[in-house]
């Protein structure tokens, strides 16, 4: 074991010889151009493509384009604003598309986002730890997961700077009015970013707080204290949440508490984007390292962390599957659980080589899966492009409606062609070339933009078949659904120029044959008909 000798900081021991600057301990300068570096090369699949390849990304550029120019699209649509906690990408892109194209805004903040998350994890461990380490920059490793393929883009930028609030809450430690002040400012930003990443910070910004009142010695008036510092910044947020529209979606929430193995499971495959390969080798590479650093106690913590550390992980398993009509809060919970870890833990200076074997593993998997999702997205981007040039044939003033073949819903792990790329909402561009695809996901509570009048009507009949149950569709049931919409909507041909639809199959079965239906572009994963009038 390498000889102890004692930090000039005066923060504990440390070892003595080269080994433990390239393990523990970093100075500020080392630390932020490795960051630099890894960002540089997290940033290569974003470079190579012109439109992301994230699911509800799509959505996100066709509401963000109607926000940036409203007068365009009032037909159909029409903009009310609401103190609703969603509204990252609504209040910085219209901005930022006077300046740029609304596609290279929101390419820009995304690109922004993923260098807010490794350095947030690396800002709030420096200030738990107070000491540069190497362990966040395991994060690198969790930036690209299924909350981004899925196109989650408020929910990561609010986690992104909840992990920076995290840390500003921490700095803070000597002085509980400027602490209070900072997280009042830092929990109103992330209420309007989202609000899964204000529960977060609320949580662990609480946890912190007990653990430090049970460290200092815990009395009456020091628990008043962290007490008031916790709870003060929660008061706005939740009078806001109270006013708007979104305090409307609260009646139902699915905790499923006795579920923790489908939790755990959830959890786990939020790390993965639909490429097996680098997907299996980056969990078997963490479950390995985390296996061998728990057997080998390479983990420690402040004092005053031990809680935290313990809520951390205990949150996956209270957290709802659904709540606020939001999906997939145990997946979101999983990646945050990850990056909370690794900045507030540290390295116990045992083991060196070890130390070092595991982290040019990491290393070698972060390049490997760099390299592999950067080609993934390039394949992707050539994919995307064939569907935007046939989608700028429709007829203006038509309307795009979309039949799910497959409606069953499997992690990229499970079903790696589901999401890699992720196809099934990308018919909404067509939006931008006037036409109403009712498939645009636009809900009161969610989004400052709405379907108007009977085109609301539309939206809620593409909301509810799309969640049609039996899982894989055939022949009847799409001629079933194609007799419902003649049903509910007979002026369809009367109000649109053409009327189009367009099957949905990531497993492609076959072009589906229906009368009155002329089949016009076979698409990768889509099937492109136009109503054809007797």
């Amino acid at each position: 074991m390498a000889m102890m000798v004692p930090d000039r900081w005066g923060w504990g021991a440390r070892p003595s010889g080269k080994a433990w600057p390239l393990l523990r301990e970093q100075s500020a300068s080392r630390s932020w151009l490795l960051w630099l570096a890894g960002t540089a090369i997290a940033s290569v699949p974003f470079l190579l493509v012109t439109l992301p390849p994230l699911n509800q990304h799509f959505f996100n550029v066709v509401r963000l384009q109607i926000l940036a120019d409203p007068a365009a699209f009032a037909q159909h649509f029409e903009v009310h604003w609401d103190m609703v906690p969603d509204l990252a990408l609504d209040l910085i892109v219209p901005k930022m598309a006077a300046l740029m194209p609304v596609e290279r805004a929101t390419w820009l903040v995304l690109l922004g986002t993923l260098a807010l998350l490794s350095s947030g994890a690396i800002a709030l461990s420096r200030a738990v730890n107070k000491r540069w380490s190497l362990l966040p920059f395991v994060s690198f490793l969790f930036l690209y997961n299924w909350i981004l393929v899925r196109g989650y883009e408020n929910n990561l930028l609010g986690l992104a700077l909840s992990l920076w609030a995290l840390a500003a809450h921490v700095s803070l430690r000597n002085s509980a009015l400027l602490r209070a002040g900072a997280s009042i400012c830092s929990a109103l930003l992330l209420y309007f970013c989202h609000l899964f990443p204000l529960g977060v910070f609320a949580a662990i910004a609480g946890s912190w707080e007990f653990g430090v009142w049970l460290h200092e010695g815990p009395t009456l008036r020091r628990g008043m204290k962290h007490a008031a510092v916790a709870l003060l910044p929660l008061a706005l947020p939740v009078l806001l949440l109270r006013l708007s529209s979104t305090g409307e979606l609260s009646g139902v929430i699915e905790f499923g508490l006795l579920q923790p193995w489908a939790k755990a499971k959830l959890s786990l495959e939020a790390f993965t984007v639909g490429d097996r390969v680098s997907d299996v080798l980056l969990l078997a590479s963490l479950g390995l390292t985390a296996a061998l650093a728990a057997g080998r106690r390479w983990f420690e913590c402040e004092p005053e962390c031990r809680v935290a550390v313990v809520v951390i992980p205990l949150i996956a398993f209270v957290a709802p599957f659904y709540a606020f009509a939001a999906w997939g809060i145990t997946e979101r919970y999983g990646v945050t659980l990850a990056f909370l870890l690794v900045a507030f833990l540290r390295l116990r200076p045992v083991d060196l080589s070890l130390q070092r074997a595991a982290g040019a593993l990491l290393t070698f998997v972060f390049l490997f899966r760099i390299g592999a999702i950067a080609a993934d997205w390039r394949q992707a981007d050539r994919t995307i492009g064939e569907y935007r040039m046939a989608l700028a044939t429709l007829k203006p003033g038509s309307v795009l409606l979309q039949f799910d073949w497959d409606t069953r819903y499997f992690s990229p792990l499970r079903d790696p062609d589901r999401w890699n790329p992720p196809l099934s909402r990308v018919m909404t561009l067509a939006t931008l070339h006037d036409v109403l695809v009712p498939e645009l996901y636009l809900k009161r509570g969610q989004q400052p933009v709405l379907f108007r009048g009977p085109d609301a009507a539309l939206r809620q009949f593409q909301y509810d078949s799309d969640r049609r149950e039996g899982g894989i569709a055939d022949d009847g049931t799409f001629r079933a659904w194609l007799r419902t919409v003649a049903g509910r909507f007979p002026d369809l041909a009367q109000r649109f120029s053409a009327v189009y639809v367009a099957v949905y199959d990531p497993h492609p079965h076959g072009a589906p044959a229906a009368p009155g239906l002329e089949l016009i572009r076979a698409l990768p994963e889509h099937y492109l008909y136009r109503l054809v009038q007797n």
